[in-house]
């Protein structure tokens, strides 16, 4: 009878936990000599679930991984960066270019890339089937680009692009004090609590920063357009 009811407690334990992997993707194991950036080189790994895998363990890193808003702002604050670089030369060399070129850019991931973090293991083997499908929707979303919760300025408005590009996790096991390294850099802007639809993100959880000034290549091409049209160029 004792064995009988161990059976079926190893059986549920089985099955829960295949239950809980459902619908994470495949695992990527490592090398020693192995760079994260080469496993995720195969054509089958598109930029979606890469962005997905980034935010899901950067989102895990924050040490608010069941919070869905954390991985929806920092899914946009990626795709800030990518969108930049697609029109500024002066932000791809900065953040990178493309999905790819964002991730891997030295020094700007290291939570979820950097093989001496902890979180780099997420990023290679997601396993928590409810917050990937958090980090999945939320990456989806930025991708379409519909309803970017950054885009606050005026100028962002006009150019249906946001200048938040840098973010801290102040409550990070990583993180080296409440504030950012930048903290005091006269181009960025802190921009406090972040408001995503009905709800509000804490800079307790995230701390987001916008650039001061718009990229000079971007302004320069609004100047030349504007003038072209008879409207009044940026300010």
């Amino acid at each position: 009878m004792v064995h009988h009811v161990f059976s079926i407690i190893i059986l549920l334990f089985t099955m829960s936990n295949l239950s809980f992997a459902e619908g994470v993707p495949a695992c990527l194991w490592p090398h020693t000599e192995t760079s994260t950036e080469s496993l995720v080189a195969s054509p089958s790994i598109n930029d979606q679930e890469l962005l997905a895998r980034l935010v899901y363990a950067e989102g895990l890193s924050t040490s608010f991984g069941d919070d869905h808003l954390v991985y929806d702002a920092i899914a946009w604050g990626v795709m800030n960066r990518v969108r930049l670089g697609e029109r500024s030369r002066s932000m791809q060399r900065t953040y990178g270019l493309g999905i790819r070129g964002v991730i891997f850019k030295k020094g700007q991931f290291n939570p979820a890339i950097s093989k001496r973090s902890q979180f780099s293991k997420e990023f290679l083997c997601p396993k928590h089937a409810a917050r990937w499908n958090m980090a999945k929707n939320a990456s989806e979303t930025a991708i379409k680009g519909n309803g970017n919760p950054f885009i606050q300025t005026p100028w962002e408005k006009r150019n249906n692009l946001s200048l938040v590009v840098n973010f801290y996790y102040p409550q990070s096991i990583q993180a080296k004090g409440r504030l950012a390294p930048w903290e005091g850099n006269k181009s960025l802007t802190f921009i406090d609590d972040v408001e995503m639809g009905m709800k509000t993100l804490s800079a307790e959880r995230i701390r987001f920063y916008r650039l001061k000034y718009p990229p000079m290549d971007i302004k320069m091409n609004e100047k030349r357009y504007n003038g072209r049209s008879g409207k009044r160029g940026f300010p």
